[in-house]
């Protein structure tokens, strides 16, 4: 099933399902980074689909996928390294 979400609402950056809060027993939205822009990967893709992390951006540093965009910097959730966005 194809999901399309609208400009104003985020979505999953995979299968474009418009964001819900999933049930408290249920995997989280997995934030991340894919080509310097800041997205959400839903529960229902991170179940689904094994290669959902693959095009997902790296921490130059240590590799994680855990990355967060704040500021015009990306930063890793796992090892606190820094970076300029787009860089």
């Amino acid at each position: 099933m194809l999901f399309v979400s609208s400009p104003d609402r985020p979505g999953c950056f995979l299968c474009h399902r418009p964001t819900f809060d999933p049930d408290k027993r249920e995997v989280p939205w997995a934030r991340a980074v894919a080509d310097g822009v800041q997205v959400l990967i839903c529960p229902d893709c991170q179940h689904d689909r094994s290669d959902w992390a693959e095009s997902l951006d790296r921490c130059e540093a240590c590799g994680s996928t855990r990355l967060s965009l704040t500021l015009g910097q990306v930063v890793c959730r796992a090892c606190g390294h820094t970076a300029r966005a787009g860089a």
